[in-house]
């Protein structure tokens, strides 16, 4: 179970970063991501970033559909006692 609380968090945590990170100032200031021109014309794109937060919202996603499973698991265990 504490695997699934640590999953769980991991997914949520790193939905909120990827869904909003790419339309905030540090995206726009990375280094690593304008290192070149191409570089820059690529992840200043809109449908990279669209991409990163879609990532995000997939994390956001499973995060929550573990959360039920692990709420509808729990409160089977309950019943069944």
């Amino acid at each position: 179970m504490a695997a699934t609380v640590l999953f769980v968090l991991y997914c949520l945590e790193a939905g909120v970063f990827f869904v909003l990170v790419p339309w905030t100032r540090f995206w726009n200031l990375n280094p690593l991501l304008h290192m070149t021109p191409q570089l820059s014309l690529f992840f200043g794109s809109p449908w990279v970033r669209g991409l990163v937060s879609g990532f995000g919202v997939i994390h956001l996603l499973i995060g929550l559909r573990e959360i039920l499973v692990l709420g509808t698991r729990k409160a089977r265990d309950t019943d069944d006692e």
